[in-house]
């Protein structure tokens, strides 16, 4: 095994993605460590890695699993210098960091230490508000399945799973377009299908306004927040993202925009197919026209984020991890090399608290932390309190910092 298949590995043991082999094989690895003292951990840190190593190879050995057999391209390692294992296992459990891998039994050894934080707080849900051309609002998190309105000739359905479905397109209608707009609030999530099967989901405290029918030139939608799309491809129609004066033009792709207001820039990730971002064009979306300004535009390949500066200016496209980026949709909170104002702000949106830093200044170390989006406010912070970058205290809706 090289380096590069090392590396690959152990990012595939971190996020969950490996064979039950491959994963005993990292284990192993960490094992060894431990054994001959090249790798020291703080006392919590190591009694629950052995823990769960040791629960792993317990587990192999009763069930008579060969840990190797399946891939012996893997089986060279024993026979890797043990600088390298060394090296390699401290990107995963680099001092001053945390990179929780929640398996099974990392999130047991989580939950039996006593809780130090109290008043805990649920994760976020599926809750939405719908809002009809004629300005009625339909709170969905609390509207029955089925059909929940009619807009001309489309039907707007609740699904039982958190979707919301326009069942067919206008277009075929003369006059005016009418407009819906679909807005979750903090500790929110929803998923939507626009009349022309493009799929959006829209992460917490975030909006799209978006027409009950396409037709015409283009399809153009505009959001807030941050939303993902998978777009139906139409040669004959592009679809176009606003967001102030940032616009994102495909034919038929899978990106994310993340435009939040307290974030310092809107990025714009690309996953599938091409993109263009531009700004400087005035356009209309529904009763809202957007300022002109400067034309400026950038063409991104898959994997590439490009941001547009509160000075609006576009940056170069850069290669990004889209694994850190589509979390969220994939309900994982994923951070890499994340400092923890980045980390609060993701916390405070779909926990629906407030974040107070108070004292000394909080460390920046890096965090690398990924957990489910469906685990309890004291359990996150619990993982964040590990690395130890700061500590924290719940107050009712507010986290104390310091």
């Amino acid at each position: 095994m090289n380096q590069t298949q090392a590396t690959d590995l152990l990012n595939r043991y971190s996020s969950g993605n490996c064979t039950v082999e491959e994963q005993q094989l990292v284990e192993a690895w960490y094992q060894e460590l431990v054994n001959t003292g090249e790798l020291e951990y703080g006392e919590r840190e190591k009694e629950s890695i052995q823990e769960a190593i040791e629960t792993g190879l317990l587990q192999s050995i009763s069930t008579g699993e060969e840990p190797y057999a399946e891939f012996p391209e893997y089986a060279p390692v024993r026979r890797m210098h043990r600088t390298w294992w060394a090296a390699a296992a401290i990107l995963v459990c680099l001092s001053g960091t945390v990179f929780y891998l929640l398996n099974k039994r990392a999130s047991t050894e989580l939950a039996k230490g006593e809780s130090t934080l109290k008043n805990d707080i649920e994760p976020g849900s599926n809750k939405a508000v719908l809002t009809l051309s004629n300005g009625k609002t339909i709170l969905l998190d609390d509207a029955a399945n089925g059909v929940v309105a009619q807009e001309g000739k489309a039907k707007v359905v609740k699904s039982g799973d958190g979707k919301l479905v326009y069942s067919s397109d206008n277009s075929s209608l003369e006059g005016p377009l009418s407009y819906n707009t679909l807005a979750t609030p903090r500790k929110g999530q929803y998923q939507l299908r626009l009349p022309d099967g493009t799929k959006v989901w829209l992460n917490s405290e975030s909006s799209i306004h978006y027409p009950t029918g396409f037709r015409g030139k283009e399809r153009r939608v505009q959001i807030t927040g941050e939303a993902y799309f998978e777009v139906t491809h139409d040669k004959e129609m592009p679809f176009v993202v606003e967001k102030g004066d940032m616009q994102v033009e495909v034919l038929g792709t899978h990106f994310d925009v993340n435009a939040y207001n307290d974030e310092s820039a809107i990025r714009t990730t690309l996953l599938q197919g091409s993109v263009k971002v531009r700004i400087g064009n005035s356009r209309q979306v529904g009763t809202v026209r957007q300022s002109a300004i400067g034309n400026q535009s950038v063409i991104l390949k898959p994997g590439q984020q490009v941001s547009l500066s509160q000075t609006s200016q576009l940056s170069h496209p850069i290669p990004v991890q889209t694994d850190e980026i589509m979390a969220w949709k994939n309900g994982l909170f994923h951070f890499e090399s994340a400092d923890i104002k980045t980390v609060m702000r993701q916390l405070a949106r779909w926990y629906d608290v407030d974040v107070v830093y108070e004292g000394a200044a909080v460390k920046n170390d890096p965090l690398f932390v990924e957990i489910s989006r469906n685990t309890r406010l004291s359990d996150v912070l619990k993982v964040l309190q590990e690395s130890g970058s700061a500590k924290f205290t719940i107050q009712g809706r507010k986290i104390i910092v310091k």
